[in-house]
C-alpha cells in the first residue's frame, strides 16, 4: 500500500497510508496531514489517488511558498516510489510498494 512518510527538519514524524481519493495537506486542523508550519498554507497542497491502479496525483492549491520536489517548482505531477515532496521545514517521501 502507498504511504508518505512525513519529515520535520530531516527527523520522521509520522507514516501516512494513502486511501483511495483525496487526501489535503495544510495547517489547518480539517486536513487530513497537519503541518504546524508557518511556510505551509492553510490548504496547501492535495493528493488524488488509486491505489488498486498505483496512481497519485500531487496538486499545489496555490501556495504562496509552492511545492517542490528537488529544486523544482510543481504545481501538479504524478507521484513515483521514492519521490521527495518539499514544504518548507517539512519533507513527504511517497512510498508505494
Amino acid at each position: 500500500m502507498a504511504s508518505l512518510y512525513v519529515l520535520e527538519n530531516d527527523q520522521q514524524i509520522s507514516r501516512v497510508q494513502l486511501p483511495p481519493g483525496t487526501i489535503m495537506v495544510g495547517r489547518l486542523k480539517s486536513n487530513t496531514i497537519v503541518l504546524d508550519n508557518p511556510g505551509v498554507s492553510r490548504h496547501h497542497l492535495r493528493i488524488d489517488g488509486d491505489p488498486s491502479a498505483s496512481w497519485f496525483v500531487l496538486e499545489d492549491l496555490g501556495s504562496l511558498n509552492g511545492t517542490f520536489m528537488g529544486s523544482r517548482r510543481v504545481q501538479a505531477c504524478m507521484l513515483q516510489n521514492g519521490d521527495e515532496v518539499h514544504l518548507g521545514k517539512h519533507t513527504l517521501v511517497f512510498e508505494d510498494n
